[in-house]
């Protein structure tokens, strides 16, 4: 089924809304202030049918210069425009102004339609149509058809009739119906029986009944109760159609004009936008970096501050790089259209496109930034995810974001990160993260110095503690946790660039700890520890029976590293198996009896006092033991 929305433009009182209703027989003018003055204020909604079961939505959008911000809410999903100009006065402000609007949302294709055709003489005609072709030339409309019509006397209405039908029938925009649901609220209202009622252009995707889906930017989970279509009740709605939702869980008060429906987690929340500005040529304003203005997207208007990235300011029919800061959050995608309006004056003078739904701040003719830009404008598909995977990869991007970032489908960016592996452009981490293959260059130098660094200053130690290599990581690359540090450390591991021993990490071919001399200092104070067994010496005793007391002291740090040495008490260590002689002779005494005294555990240990209280201290310590009043029970 091929669903395609029309919209009107044009001056007011230029016949738009009696020309809608000439086609369809509906009258858009639904408020009494609207029928009373004359003049639409806010969108109205009619359909038509084809003649190959398309369903046509046409919207009529007020003319009025008031009334703009009313007709962008209604004319960014379109496929096909009805310029209309009225013969009897010929091309006016809104005209004008409805035009720039146009070309700026990227819409491609319309009809010229020259209004009040009964008023008006054939030479006056004329000369109106070559005045409007004059405004058109070089654009979307230059070569697009035409025709005189008049709702009044019904000339040519049919022939209109037709000529919709047929560009409808040829369009080359079609929608995909694949993509995620997206729906910009124009229209919230309650009805008795029902409660709250949405309507908008659903300009991706499709939606079902009992559907849930997202309220944004507030975060809300609705549910879908009801759905019309072109005012008929159904089950499903589909992209390029005019929809009406019946919404559960959230009251009329609590949504608004310009907020989005769409599929849960599917856009993205943000502040700052990347974008590529124009003026308009006919702008009587220039755009200097640092003015706030009124952005209008979808159906919505916001306030920001423009930060131009490679100029001062830009003036009628220039461009530039931008970064739009908001006051409030919005949710757009990558590729969607804006207008830029100021306000005191009222004045529509420009627009452009977002390359960055969710930016990062830059600072201003940053050529890194300004280069990646240009890839976000002008490259491939592939090429823009490895820009957005090179300036997003200390956060580890996964598919959904990075999907969401391309606005893409999944399927899709998969299919471009398999081609960027192939490349080794990428690499992914833990089989779910992707990160620039320049990062993990500058994250492997970083790894192989803190291990050289380390290996320097400790050669007897055969490596540094995993724990303190994942915490240096985390520090120097701003990793949100340990989790993302752990993920790094194997694939540093996985990639040959670190060896593992035990709680130790070396780099990969490094031959360095005790060997030679060393060695057999080692093995002397290994010896020293086992004939001390429970009667452990301090450090500065054992070391003291050595030359090199800094070699000394080296090496019972790393036989400590090694597990080979237990800490019994602050500066006094005794050998592993010791330690393990001790503890099993004091489990063994309390398997057959409740609780062992101080003197119980010397007696059996066959040592002093001292080292009996050294050691049952260390046991408490470590709930071994637990003391009760002169004697000690298992810890449980």
């Amino acid at each position: 089924m091929h669903n395609v929305i029309v919209g009107t433009a044009g001056h007011v009182d230029h016949g738009k809304t009696c020309l809608i209703k000439a086609l369809t027989g509906t009258d858009t003018d639904r408020l009494k202030e609207e029928q009373k003055r004359g003049i639409t204020i806010e969108l109205g909604f009619a359909s038509l049918s084809g003649e190959e079961g398309q369903h046509i939505g046409i919207i009529d959008v007020p003319g009025h210069e008031r009334f703009v911000k009313n007709m962008l809410a209604g004319i960014g999903g379109i496929d096909l425009v009805l310029l209309a100009v009225a013969l009897d006065e010929g091309v006016m402000p809104q005209t004008t102004e409805h035009f720039e609007i146009l070309k700026m949302l990227d819409i491609r294709q319309g009809i010229l339609v020259f209004t009040k055709a009964d008023m008006v003489d054939e030479e006056w005609a004329d000369m109106v149509e070559e005045d409007t072709r004059e405004m058109v030339k070089g654009s979307f409309l230059e070569n697009a058809q035409s025709v005189r019509v008049s709702s009044y006397t019904g000339q040519n209405i049919e022939t209109l009739r037709k000529m919709i039908l047929e560009a409808v029938r040829d369009t080359a925009k079609r929608r995909d119906e694949q993509e995620l649901f997206r729906l910009p609220i124009d229209r919230v209202f309650s009805m008795e029986g029902f409660g709250t009622v949405v309507t908008g252009t659903l300009l991706e995707g499709c939606c079902r009944l009992g559907q849930e889906i997202e309220v944004y930017p507030q975060g809300r989970i609705v549910k879908i109760r009801g759905i019309e279509n072109h005012g008929e009740k159904a089950e499903t709605a589909y992209a390029g159609q005019r929809t009406a939702l019946n919404l559960a869980g959230i009251k009329k008060e609590e949504l608004e004009r310009g907020e989005i429906l769409a599929a849960v987690g599917s856009m993205p929340v943000s502040r700052q936008l990347d974008a590529r500005v124009r003026l308009f040529k006919s702008s009587r304003r220039l755009l200097c970096n640092g003015d706030r203005v009124h952005i209008s997207y979808g159906s919505a208007q916001s306030i920001c501050k423009v930060v131009l990235l490679d100029c001062d300011e830009i003036k009628a029919g220039e461009e530039a790089y931008a970064q739009l800061r908001f006051d409030e959050p919005v949710s757009v995608k990558r590729g969607d259209h804006f207008i830029i309006r100021f306000y005191s004056p009222v004045e529509t003078f420009g627009g452009g496109v977002i390359l960055e739904a969710d930016a990062g701040k830059h600072k201003r003719c940053q050529k890194e930034a300004l280069d990646i830009l240009k890839i976000k404008e002008y490259g491939r598909d592939d090429e823009v995810l490895e820009a957005i995977i090179k300036e997003r990869s200390r956060y580890f991007p996964e598919l959904s974001e990075l999907s969401l970032r391309l606005n893409a489908a999944p399927a899709h960016t998969e299919e471009l990160l398999e081609k960027l592996k192939k490349q080794k452009k990428i690499l992914a981490v833990n089989g779910k993260s992707c990160i620039h293959k320049e990062y993990w260059d500058i994250i492997t130098e970083f790894a192989k110095q803190c291990l050289n660094r380390f290996h320097e200053a400790n050669p007897i130690a055969s490596g540094i503690e995993k724990e303190e290599l994942k915490s240096r990581l985390t520090e120097h690359f701003y990793l949100k946790d340990a989790k993302r540090s752990e993920e790094l450390f194997q694939e540093l591991v996985k990639r040959g660039i670190v060896t593992v021993s035990g709680s130790t990490a070396a780099l990969n071919g490094y031959t360095g700890g005790c060997s030679g001399e060393l060695s057999g200092m080692m093995e002397a104070i290994r010896e020293r520890y086992r004939l001390a067994g429970v009667e452990a010496p301090t450090i500065d005793e054992v070391i003291n029976g050595f030359k090199d007391k800094k070699q000394a002291r080296q090496i019972i740090t790393e036989l400590v590293r090694q597990d080979a040495l237990v800490k019994a008490a602050p500066g006094i260590y005794m050998g592993k198996q010791e330690w393990e002689k001790a503890v099993f002779v004091l489990k063994n005494h309390l398997d057959t009896h409740p609780d062992i005294s101080l003197a119980e555990y010397r007696d059996l240990l066959g040592t002093s006092r001292k080292y009996a209280v050294m050691l049952l201290d260390a046991f408490d310590q470590r709930k071994i033991t637990k003391k009760q009043g002169d004697v000690r029970i298992l810890y449980k």
